[in-house]
């Protein structure tokens, strides 16, 4: 028994691998649903950043004018103005353009969470002086709530 010999043994032949294309329908179709989602995401995004435009645009101009209002604080009699042509980017122009004073004041607390101060509906009528008197925290705080109002007011 010592001599029995034992043929030389061969590799089991493997079977080709699975390719992973074509795939089955069922994941065809969930990869075609989410090209489709993922598509339609960035479209919705792109629309929102389109429409924002006018924010963006508003924002620069606030920083501008802030920036302005440091070396001369009459400028601040802008501010108004700032608010009032970026609600005329999203209101028709007889609901904005016949508002002043607190009538205007209430039209963009009505689009907005927080309150605007008291002074913002009136301040393009005040005079130089009182707006070159205007403490410098008075100053930054019109600004602030302006930005914010800028930033999340709610579109019709």
């Amino acid at each position: 028994m010592a001599d029995l010999v034992i043929p030389p043994l061969h590799d089991v032949a493997l079977p080709p691998p699975i390719s992973p294309w074509p795939p089955a329908p069922a994941a065809s179709t969930m990869l075609i649903l989410l090209a489709m989602v993922a598509l339609w995401l960035l479209l919705r995004r792109y629309q929102r950043y389109r429409q924002n435009a006018y924010r963006r645009q508003a924002l620069r101009q606030l920083d501008r004018l802030q920036a302005s209002c440091r070396q001369h604080p009459e400028q601040l009699q802008q501010l108004p103005r700032l608010l009032r042509h970026t609600a005329l980017q999203i209101w028709p122009r007889e609901h904005v353009a016949s508002l002043h004073g607190d009538a205007w004041l209430q039209r963009l607390e009505q689009q907005s969470d927080r309150p605007l101060p008291a002074e913002l509906g009136a301040l393009a009528y005040w005079p130089t002086e009182r707006c070159t008197s205007l403490s410098e925290q008075a100053r930054v705080r019109l600004f602030e709530h302006s930005r914010y109002w800028i930033q999340h007011h709610v579109r019709p």
